[in-house]
């Protein structure tokens, strides 16, 4: 059975290098091409889960035999905001600022 991975991320296909390499199997990739800034949720869990099932949605169809399809979403909580992919470097470098007060228990 084919096993599609339906991100464009860099890092989940790092990932599923790894898990192939170590459990033996391979995979595809598909980019889903969607607006996920289109999609909104107040709640974090429901906000990935919205954008993984959009991500799926628009990739089944161009699926024509059986197979496994990979989707997800990650979001930062941090001071109850979410906080999803960096815009550009400038935000990237103010969420990296804003964690170094961060208090680990």
């Amino acid at each position: 059975m084919k096993i599609i991975l339906g991100s464009s991320s860099a890092g989940r296909k790092l990932i599923m290098n790894e898990l192939s390499k170590e459990l033996g199997f391979t995979f595809e990739i598909m980019s889903p091409d969607i607006d996920e800034k289109s999609i909104r949720h107040d709640k974090p869990s429901d906000l990935v889960m919205a954008i993984a099932n959009a991500k799926a949605d628009a990739l089944v169809s161009k699926i024509n035999e059986p197979s496994i399809l990979i989707c997800s979403d990650q979001v930062v909580l941090y001071d109850n905001q979410i906080r999803e992919k960096p815009i550009d470097e400038n935000e990237a470098r103010e969420f990296l600022q804003s964690f170094k007060n961060i208090t680990i228990l």
